[in-house]
């Protein structure tokens, strides 16, 4: 029995498929954000368009958030914030962008309006639904390191804007060669903000499953900034998909070599070294990347199968029991506890038995769940249970 259930736990979530859930009925949102960019004189008319448009869009993204929060609870969906805005910002359609230019009145520049309207469609959801642990994972993680990036990336080039001010109120910036350094700097961050965008065009084709379009961004991405250690993760995750593990390893290799503290680059290649069998250094990956981010309750999930491959069943207990502390409705979670729980013999049918149902009810298609329960009644000798549950996950595989 530990045999299979060893195996069939391996297979199943590496696949990324422990969770899935249905989709409410379609509805349509038109989402608008608005938001504006003060460019400096040194600043290219299209970059400085693109910069508010951006800002604009997340915008125009959070307030698509609010109503898919507000759908998600109406329809029974359990989605966090981070879930919500990730979702948002890849299944929105930009239907309409316009743009408002005023010219600075005390200096050179202007200011840039940009105004972005969005569709949002509530049955794309069902994409993320659809997706699976592994993937759901990714894209929430690469959203919000995304926006780090775009972040830093911000005020980097805020503070070169504050040192142009300075140098021209105290007449230093009117020599060539004072300019020509201000404007090569101010390249290069546009470089690096382009590469950032590429990225922002990848949530789209990741939604859609068009892993090569996503590759072919990523190339472009680093080709404008080789130091973009978010490109790199997000290719390494494709590669992944893809089935080159060996290219997947190079990028997520060099994507903790930029970032050192990328948690999710270690969980990403964590699940690589598992579809590798590997387990020795997946396992080293998720303790990596539970000690960088101990909130996640997915890096628990991942490390604790892990534990159950290894046979540590105790420790698989535990990382469960605290992945269901940061998420109660977990289901994924559940699935592990009672897995493990299996495996370890000397637990009670009814707190077995407890868990497995609450996965099945958290994630009705969620094959793990039902071939664990299976091996649960097979176990105490109920036969026709057990092929039913046998039968069940046929059909979900």
């Amino acid at each position: 029995m530990k045999k299979s259930l060893r195996n069939f736990f391996a297979a199943a979530l590496v696949a990324g498929s422990l969770l899935f859930m249905p989709s409410a009925d379609a509805e349509i949102k038109t989402c608008e954000g608005t938001d504006e960019y003060v460019m400096s004189e040194f600043e290219t008319i299209d970059i400085a368009k693109q910069r508010a448009r951006q800002k604009a869009e997340r915008n125009a993204c959070e307030q698509a958030g609010v109503y898919l929060s507000s759908y998600s609870e109406m329809n029974g969906l359990e989605l966090v914030t981070d879930e919500v805005i990730s979702i948002a910002c890849g299944i929105m359609s930009i239907i309409d962008v316009k743009y408002d230019v005023v010219p600075l009145a005390d200096a050179n520049g202007f200011v840039i309006r940009a105004t972005v309207k969005a569709d949002i469609e509530t049955d794309d959801v069902k994409k993320y639904l659809d997706m699976g642990v592994s993937k759901q994972k990714n894209i929430v993680a690469q959203d919000k390191q995304l926006q780090q990036t775009i972040d830093e990336q911000n005020k980097h080039i805020e503070s070169l804007k504050s040192q142009i001010r300075r140098l021209t109120a105290n007449g230093k910036l009117s020599g060539k060669r004072e300019r020509d350094k201000i404007s090569q700097e101010i390249a290069a961050e546009e470089k690096i903000f382009l590469s950032n965008r590429k990225l922002e065009e990848c949530r789209k084709l990741y939604y859609d499953g068009d892993y090569k379009g996503v590759v072919k961004l990523c190339d472009e991405a680093i080709a404008l900034n080789a130091d973009n250690a978010t490109a790199f993760a997000v290719r390494g995750t494709i590669y992944k998909e893809l089935g080159n593990f060996d290219k997947a390893l190079s990028d997520l290799n060099r994507a903790i070599e930029l970032n050192p503290n990328y948690s999710d680059a270690y969980n990403d290649r964590g699940t690589v070294y598992q579809e590798q069998k590997n387990y020795a250094q997946a396992l080293a990956d998720y303790d990596k990347a539970v000690a960088l981010d101990p909130n996640d309750p997915i890096s628990y999930v991942n490390r604790g199968m892990m534990q159950i491959i290894a046979g540590n069943f105790t420790a698989a207990v535990a990382d469960a029991n605290k992945a269901i502390e940061l998420k109660e409705n977990f289901a994924a979670a559940y699935a592990l506890r009672g897995g493990a729980y299996l495996e370890l013999g000397g637990v009670e049918v009814e707190k077995i038995l407890a868990d497995l149902n609450r996965a099945i009810e958290l994630a009705p298609n969620m094959a793990f769940a039902y071939h664990c329960r299976a091996l649960l009644w097979q176990a105490i000798g109920d036969t026709l249970k057990a092929q039913a549950d046998f039968d069940k996950v046929k059909s979900l595989t």
